[in-house]
């Protein structure tokens, strides 16, 4: 009887696995799915010579701009930098300058230490940046005739 019993729980188990597994499936594919990285990318308009001043004198200051365009995909901050390349170290000293993006002042100090505040620029946006050079009109005669060559440079990195 034993036997018996043990012989039917086998057949049991056996039947309730076999049908464990007779389930309907079905599957979708959704293909063509491409993912790119974004990228970092600026241009400037002009791209030399922008921010030349002929004549610049005691007491004024001169305005000239430079047009900055985000040309990446993805948004990104700006900053505004200068280096002196050529002239007279006490001219290029004495030198005071302004920058502002579309109105808003990032920078406001003299032309030795310039580096902008950051200022951000979605995909394919511009900004007209404004640049205020001025001489103090402290400035003496041993700065009469001097000159200054410079370069800027607008460094963007990825808005995060």
């Amino acid at each position: 009887m034993k036997r018996f019993i043990l012989v039917l729980l086998a057949i049991g188990v056996a039947a309730c696995a076999g049908s464990a597994g007779a389930y309907f499936t079905g599957q979708a594919e959704v293909s063509d799915n491409i993912i790119r990285a974004g990228g970092v990318s600026l241009s400037c308009e002009p791209t030399s010579a922008a921010i030349c001043v002929d004549s610049i004198a005691p007491g004024t200051v001169s305005e000239r701009s430079l047009t900055v365009v985000n040309t990446g995909a993805l948004p990104a901050s700006f900053v505004v930098t200068g280096a002196k390349k050529a002239g007279i170290t006490d001219f290029y000293n004495a030198l005071t300058c302004q920058v502002a993006a579309d109105g808003a002042v990032v920078y406001d100090g003299p032309l030795n230490a310039l580096r902008t505040a950051p200022f951000e620029l979605a995909a394919g946006a511009r900004a007209r940046l404004t640049f205020g050079l001025g001489l103090p009109a402290s400035a003496g005669n041993d700065l009469s005739g001097d000159y200054v060559k410079m370069s800027f440079y607008v460094d963007a990195e990825q808005v995060h």
